[in-house]
């Protein structure tokens, strides 16, 4: 069970980086352009409003994002 979240966790991480482009550690709403699930839902996504998703805003969309599938 462990592994099983790790391996998720770890798939997320690379998406997280791929997304951010410039390696600030956030996702910015023109980063997030090449992803149109992720621009579709930027407002929910951005949990605290301030402009920019961070990893754990990230790993909760992708959860999200997992059970609508």
């Amino acid at each position: 069970m462990w592994l099983g979240f790790f391996t998720v966790a770890c798939a997320g991480e690379d998406q997280f980086t791929k997304l951010d482009a410039n390696a600030d550690g956030y996702i910015s709403a023109e980063e997030s352009v090449v992803s149109e699930q992720l621009y579709q839902a930027w407002s929910a996504t951005d949990a605290n409003d301030d402009g920019k998703i961070d990893a754990a805003e990230f790993s909760a969309f992708e959860v999200n994002a997992t059970k609508s599938k």
